[in-house]
């Protein structure tokens, strides 16, 4: 009878401890998966909140991949490069807009992206990485002086952490560019420089862009080289080690 008794209680305690076990099981596996209510998606405190004016169901599957990539690519762009991560905005807010005639921008922690451009150009994922830097940069400054760090960092970002595209790519430079063309020139130039003079300068341009800092001499602090010198060795020899990873359709 105490042997019966003694292999009930266990029987008991190993299902309760088993209970419990799977229930602790289910909540992890609730935290790690994205929940969404009325167009607003929250995962680990990162939240996304989506407004679709678009009547048109070809955007449905773009605003599922759209998710999917910024609780991919988002907490890693704020750890990197935000200047305080701990205070950073981990909510940011995601319009297709049928009135804008742009591609994408993004401002004070929305991102409004032209449900024409992206309907026409649903393999244009990367925009969104590009624009989430934008939101973690958070520049002090956009102006003529400025303008093409702030883009070649972004497009410099998207290469970094993709998506890749087959029809987004960066080029060798022609005759007629220069550093301050911006976007993917400036990104490929920063990639250039990163290879060959300092590992570090993108991370320092982010920071004194951030810390409203930046001057164009810096450059020379930052390698030994002014930009102008770096840009005419980069010219003469343009190679750059480029790794896309394009996943196939």
């Amino acid at each position: 009878m105490k042997k019966l008794l003694s292999s009930v209680v266990c029987a008991v305690i190993l299902l309760s401890t088993l209970s419990t076990h799977h229930v602790l099981a289910n909540d992890s596996a609730i935290k790690s998966h994205v929940v969404e209510s009325g167009g607003q998606y929250e995962k680990r405190g990162y939240i996304l909140k989506v407004i679709n004016e678009v009547d048109n169901p070809a955007i449905n599957p773009i605003i599922s991949d759209f998710v999917e990539l910024y609780f991919d690519v988002y907490p890693k762009l704020l750890t990197k490069y935000a200047a305080d991560p701990k205070t950073a905005t981990k909510k940011v807010i995601l319009k297709f807009d049928p009135t804008y005639d742009g591609v994408a921008y993004a401002d004070d922690g929305m991102i409004v992206v032209s449900s024409k451009w992206i309907l026409n150009h649903p393999w244009d994922l990367g925009l969104l990485t590009h624009e989430l830097t934008h939101i973690v940069q958070s520049y002090p400054r956009y102006d003529d002086e400025t303008w093409w760090i702030t883009e070649g960092i972004a497009d410099y970002v998207r290469y970094v952490y993709g998506p890749h595209q087959e029809d987004w790519k960066f080029t060798e430079p022609k005759k007629t560019d220069n550093y301050n063309g911006g976007y993917g020139v400036t990104a490929r130039f920063l990639l250039w420089i990163e290879q060959n003079k300092n590992n570090k300068v993108v991370d320092i341009l982010n920071k004194q862009m951030q810390q409203n800092t930046f001057n164009i001499n810096d450059f020379k602090d930052i390698t030994g080289q002014s930009v102008e010198d770096l840009w005419a060795e980069y010219m003469n020899n343009p190679y750059v080690k480029i790794k896309y990873k394009i996943k196939p359709e």
